[in-house]
């Protein structure tokens, strides 16, 4: 990363949402801790953040209908530790990119982090998008899931969350790609 993804972790400051702060701070983010909706909210308005993740308790709907009204276009991941379904679906349905349950772990906080970075990159060369110019989607899509499974070593879990997936969606596509003949890391 050629500067520190921000990280604004939104929730009550617990074991498992420390935990997350220390893992995105060991993969060099910068990290605000908000404890309620509307620090968080402050924090995006003022000096803003480049990825939030919310624990599902919160209103997550909210947060995300308020960033919308505001024009506000941080990605959103909600998270939480044993967090029911619904809350989980919710927050999907709503418009986080994804869900990760907590305790977190390691690689899926490092791709989530990844994610923006490499937003981030793809934003800065342009160039990469000329060379998709005359090929198909599925084409494309392929050697969009196939290059970030190999960036993350083979972990179906990280890549999904950086293609804002999910695992059954990817475990899906790549069963498509072994049927016609390819080979699948």
């Amino acid at each position: 990363m050629s500067r520190a993804v921000r990280l604004v972790l939104a929730g009550e400051p617990g074991s498992a949402l420390s935990r997350a702060a220390e893992m995105a701070l060991g993969a060099g983010a910068g990290v605000t801790l908000a404890v309620s909706l509307e620090g968080a909210l402050d924090h995006l308005r003022g000096p803003g953040a480049d990825i939030v993740m919310i624990d599902v308790r919160l209103d997550v709907p909210r947060l995300l209908a308020t960033m919308k009204a505001e024009r506000i276009a941080t990605p959103v991941v909600a998270c939480g530790v044993e967090a029911s379904a619904e809350l989980a679906v919710a927050a999907i349905r709503a418009g986080a990119r994804d869900y990760v349950p907590l305790p977190p772990d390691r690689e899926l906080i490092a791709a989530a982090l990844m994610l923006v970075a490499s937003a981030e990159a793809e934003a800065l060369d342009a160039r990469g998008i000329d060379a998709l110019v005359g090929q198909s989607m599925a084409a494309v899509e392929r050697e969009l899931i196939l290059r970030t499974l190999d960036k993350c070593r083979g972990n179906r879990t990280s890549a999904s969350a950086i293609l804002g997936i999910s695992v059954r969606t990817m475990r899906n596509k790549l069963r498509e790609f072994e049927a016609e003949g390819l080979r699948v890391r």
